[in-house]
């Protein structure tokens, strides 16, 4: 990857964002959406001054002129995002790390041996970053890929994200707490939110009916319903998620949808405050070429500098793959 191309379309894509800002009367968000759709379309969508516009049109030239690749760009996107989240007073953990895509992609590969054929999905899709930085890993495009936010703003983010990396998503506006307008898909990513509520009146689901309202649940829940057999979902989850009201209860609910086989604690390292710190949950859902695993999986990721260690780990996950005979044929 090389940091000289990265800076260089942030500071394009950056100062083309800057002149809608200034000159559309748009926030800087709602700008880098308007300028991603100006790059895809080879245009310049919005009523601006003929000098604006020529300035833009001088801007994507010179974008044009890059040579980049697809990660390239998403991580100068991500650039942009943090600047608009920051200008924007958005929370910076709307973004998930790099390393923990990395490492949600690495999961993929290791369960599936071929991807091009399967359908992904993330039903908390937020600002796209997760999801574009996992296809970016896989090596290989899926066939159907799915992104569900309850966030207009954010889903508006996402899609210029995919947009600009040329993947074709499918994008909804709904709650994945909810019945979804979307098909079973093979593979589930997401990074859940470490707390917030659903309204239990609106929710067709067991949890709901004994008086959960915990949101993280409540989306898993209803994302199994999403799942195919032999499918897996694979979740980001804050540290202290099984030790909520109604855990026994989503344990029940996840041992009779599905199985637990992993569950990973990711570097301390990573986040700034112990409250913060999440794990990698991994699931899979019954179908023709299920097996019970022998034991779940549950292990701690070393920090990223400790580079033996995380090997190990990495080693340990796939001898355990291949042992309880987990990967997808």
């Amino acid at each position: 990857m090389r940091h000289e191309v990265i800076e260089n379309l942030y500071d394009i894509i950056d100062e083309m964002t800057l002149l809608l800002v200034e000159h559309a009367n748009m926030g800087y968000l709602d700008a880098l959406c308007a300028i991603g759709e100006n790059i895809v379309n080879a245009d310049v969508l919005q009523e601006v001054e003929m000098e604006i516009e020529i300035k833009l049109f001088q801007l994507g030239k010179r974008l044009n002129e890059v040579e980049f690749d697809v990660e390239e760009v998403r991580k100068a996107l991500q650039l942009a995002l943090l600047k608009g989240l920051k200008a924007d007073y958005i929370a910076l953990d709307a973004l998930t790390p790099d390393s923990i895509a990395l490492l949600v992609g690495h999961l993929i590969v290791k369960l599936n041996k071929h991807v091009q054929n399967l359908s992904i999905a993330d039903f908390t899709v937020g600002t796209g970053n997760l999801l574009t930085a996992v296809l970016n890993t896989l090596g290989e495009v899926p066939k159907e890929i799915y992104g569900v936010d309850v966030d207009y703003k954010m889903l508006e983010v996402s899609k210029m994200m995919a947009n600009m990396q040329d993947y074709d998503v499918s994008f909804h506006h709904q709650s994945s707490a909810r019945r979804m307008a979307v098909p079973k898909v093979d593979i589930i990513i997401g990074d859940l939110p470490s707390s917030g509520n659903a309204d239990a009146a609106d929710l067709d689901s067991q949890l709901a009916q004994k008086g959960c309202n915990y949101l993280p649940y409540l989306l898993i829940e209803n994302h199994l319903n999403y799942l195919n057999e032999d499918g897996y979902a694979i979740y980001v989850i804050n540290n202290n998620f099984f030790s909520q009201n109604f855990a026994p209860d989503l344990h029940n609910i996840l041992t009779d949808k599905a199985e637990i086989g992993m569950l990973l604690q990711l570097p301390e390292g990573l986040f700034k405050e112990k409250i913060n710190q999440k794990s990698i949950l991994v699931l899979k859902k019954p179908g023709k070429e299920f097996t019970k695993v022998k034991e779940v999986l549950v292990g701690n990721f070393p920090e990223f500098g400790n580079i033996e260690g995380f090997r190990t780990m990495l080693t340990k996950i796939e001898n355990w793959v291949i042992i309880n005979r987990w990967a997808r044929n």
